[in-house]
């Protein structure tokens, strides 16, 4: 039977050892899944949060001047668009971008948008989301220790949004001047777990795949994924988090400034 535990606030001291790259000596890089590891994109729960991003989307088609149905047939029409693509990337891990999301939404709704009208529209849906994103307390200055100990830090993010609206926000924040490489998957064809993003971002780092660590709070994305190309990876378990008990084997940690416990810094 499978078993659903809860992130826990302490961890055994066995789930806190030191972490080396499998061939032994140091790891080169670091890097850091985004979304409940470095920022928090929950604090609204995401079916209330799409909501308003959609109820934004709406009232600027409305002052495009668009005939529209009524909201709650541009609500159903949106969820099953959102659930065809959620089906795929179970099925394939293929990446999907919100830009062609909100294109065939308002194609079957019989609208031709504009030139530039679909950049505003992507604007606004994003505009709710970006209000509500938080930085863990810790991120700034793990970041921080790690370039002045030498390790080169590296950003990889699962997201159907655009590049430049995370970029903004790691900017607004502060993290983004100690990443050396960052990929976001809304710009390539597949999102994590699938090997194509992590071997990317290695790549852009300089670094053989087996001499970054991944950090990330996700088992199957952010602990499978990395394994299986031979990166170590740990798991930071966030509170509310689902985690299924036996799914991965991997050193935990309950705050990014656990991490530094783990390697020399």
């Amino acid at each position: 039977m499978t078993t659903i535990i809860t992130a826990a606030a302490t961890l055994a001291p066995s789930r806190r050892r030191v972490v080396s790259p499998p061939s032994g000596g140091q790891f080169a890089a670091i890097i850091f899944d985004m979304g409940s590891t470095l920022l928090e994109f929950e604090n609204v729960p995401w079916p209330v949060l799409y909501r308003c991003c959609l109820d934004e989307v709406y009232r600027r088609l409305e002052r495009f001047g668009y005939r529209l149905p009524e909201i709650d047939a541009f609500w159903q029409q949106f969820d099953l668009l959102l659930e065809r693509r959620r089906q795929r990337i179970t099925e394939s891990s293929r990446e999907y971008r919100i830009g062609d999301l909100l294109r065939d939404q308002t194609r079957f709704f019989g609208i031709t948008l504009r030139l530039g009208q679909l950049e505003e529209l992507s604007n606004a849906y994003y505009a709710p989301i970006r209000r509500g994103v938080t930085m863990y307390s810790d991120a700034l200055v793990v970041l921080q220790k790690l370039k002045q100990a030498g390790y080169k830090v590296g950003l990889l993010s699962n997201t159907c949004f655009r590049a430049r609206d995370h970029r903004e926000e790691l900017i607004s924040f502060g993290l983004w001047r100690f990443l050396d490489a960052a990929v976001f998957t809304s710009t390539g064809a597949y999102r994590k777990p699938h090997p194509a993003p992590f071997q990317l971002v290695a790549s852009r780092l300089g670094v053989p795949v087996k001499r970054c660590l991944y950090v990330g709070d996700r088992q199957k994305e952010d602990i499978l994924g990395p394994q299986r190309l031979g990166m170590t990876a740990v798991l930071v378990r966030r509170p509310g988090r689902r985690y299924v008990a036996g799914l991965t084997e991997s050193v935990e940690i309950a705050s990014l400034s656990e991490l530094l416990e783990l390697i020399p810094v």
